[in-house]
């Protein structure tokens, strides 16, 4: 799964995942993923206006679901991208006294 490769962090070889509190913290700080997330959830509410009340919700969710995800994946990438770069090659050692 994407969300578990990357540098080694654990000793299984496998990198702490990305929290949801990280993403929706970024995502909630960038105005383009914001305004994407927002805009697709108006589209996705007036394109089910004239639908049965039945079937509202779950066409609504759908529809604001797929791109609010691929607006969520841009922003996990970035996020692993920067956490990539900030971690050095090398492990720190404990400084000896």
């Amino acid at each position: 799964m994407g969300l578990l490769s990357g540098r080694t962090a654990r000793p299984d070889g496998r990198a702490e995942p990305l929290s949801m509190a990280a993403l929706l913290g970024r995502t909630l700080r960038s105005p383009v993923e914001l305004g994407g997330i927002l805009l697709s959830v108006f589209v996705a509410a007036v394109l089910v206006s004239p639908l049965p009340p039945v079937l509202q919700p779950i066409v609504g969710l759908l529809l604001a679901a797929v791109p609010g995800m691929l607006l969520l994946d841009r922003v996990r990438r970035r996020l692993k991208r920067e956490r990539d770069r900030e971690e050095p090659d090398e492990p720190r050692q404990p400084a000896s006294r």
